[in-house]
């Protein structure tokens, strides 16, 4: 089922993100991009608590850098990653970047880092209000006549 929801990072982010040479090779883009949409989301769970989502483009590079390293982790622990290995290798950095975005993305949520953002304009929480041409309640001075009614000179029904 394909997920929607706001992407801070695409598949040439992710593509650049640093992973090893066909780390991700058996997987395909739609794969990969459904885990960025999900780490993504993950983001905004800490970036709500001090920012009003969705943000506006364009997103901050360390954002766009995070997203890439969240997702990368989901992607490899499919592959069944294991970090625990003797001597680490790429599966130890690749953890490593999870944890450091996520240290990172708590530390927004908890205002000790910041970041440089667009607010994005919410759509209008207000009703759309139409009518028609006027409808003359303003001229009537209760006797039929059309002449406006002027506070304070006692015309009123006369």
């Amino acid at each position: 089922m394909p997920l929607s929801g706001t992407q801070y990072a695409t598949i040439e982010d992710f593509m650049n993100a640093g992973l090893p040479t066909g780390a991700l090779a058996s997987l395909d883009k739609s794969t990969w991009n459904q885990a960025l949409i999900r780490a993504s989301s993950y983001a905004d769970t800490f970036l709500g608590d001090k920012y009003s989502l969705p943000l506006g483009r364009p997103y901050p590079p360390s954002l766009v850098d995070a997203v890439c390293q969240i997702a990368a982790w989901r992607l490899m622990c499919l592959r069944g990653y294991n970090p625990a290995v003797e001597g680490g290798g790429s599966d130890a950095i690749i953890r490593q970047g999870y944890l450091d975005a996520e240290k990172w993305l708590v530390r927004i949520a908890n205002g000790q880092a910041s970041l440089v953002v667009i607010q994005a304009v919410p759509e209008s929480v207000q009703p759309d209000v139409y009518t028609n041409d006027q409808r003359g309640y303003g001229q009537l001075t209760g006797n039929g006549s059309v002449n406006p009614w002027v506070p304070g000179t006692g015309n009123w029904g006369t």
